[in-house]
C-alpha cells in the first residue's frame, strides 16, 4: 500500500510540472543568444560562386541564434568568388524546417543594398526544431541558394 501511493504521488507531482517545466522551457530563453563574441558566420553557395557572410541579430543586438517566437534580423554580406565587383541583382531568403515539412509563418522583408549587403528583417522561427535557411541569389544570369541550418533545441 504504502509503495503504491508514493508511486501515485510521484506521478501526480510530475503529471502537474511536466507542463509548468515545458512551458518553462518554451519561453524562448536559450544559452546560445547571448551576445557572441564573433556570430559571424560563412559558407558558400551551392556552386560556389558565392561567399555568403552572416549573423543574427535579436533585438537589434548580435546573437549566436535566434530566439523561438522572436523576431529577428540576419544581416548577409554576400560576395562574389568569380568577380570582386560583381554584385546579386536579387536575394531571397527564407527558412524552413524539412524535419517536419513547412516553413515560416511569415515572409521577411529584404533589404539588398548596393555594396552587396543584404538584411533579412522580420524573421521568426515559429517552434523549436533544426531551420534551414536558404539564401537565393540571382546575378541576372543565375540563381545558386546559399543553405545552412539553424539548431533551436
Amino acid at each position: 500500500m504504502f509503495c503504491i501511493r508514493r508511486f501515485q504521488n510521484f506521478a501526480l507531482t510530475t503529471f502537474l510540472a511536466l507542463p509548468l517545466f515545458g512551458a518553462m522551457m518554451m519561453q524562448g530563453s536559450n544559452a546560445k543568444t547571448s551576445p557572441a563574441k564573433n556570430a559571424w558566420q560563412e559558407t558558400l553557395s551551392n556552386d560556389g560562386s558565392w561567399r555568403v557572410k552572416w549573423r543574427v541579430l535579436v533585438d537589434g543586438r548580435e546573437s549566436e541564434l535566434p530566439i523561438v517566437r522572436r523576431r529577428f534580423t540576419i544581416e548577409l554580406n554576400i560576395e562574389s568568388t568569380r568577380n570582386p565587383k560583381e554584385l546579386p541583382n536579387f536575394v531571397m531568403v527564407d527558412a524552413q524546417m524539412p524535419d517536419h515539412g513547412h516553413g515560416m509563418n511569415v515572409a521577411p522583408t529584404i533589404i539588398l543594398e548596393k555594396s552587396g549587403e543584404c538584411r533579412a528583417e522580420g524573421m521568426l522561427f515559429h517552434m523549436s526544431g533544426r531551420w534551414e535557411v536558404d539564401v537565393d541569389i540571382d546575378d541576372g544570369i543565375t540563381v545558386e541558394r546559399a543553405q545552412w541550418n539553424i539548431p533551436m533545441y
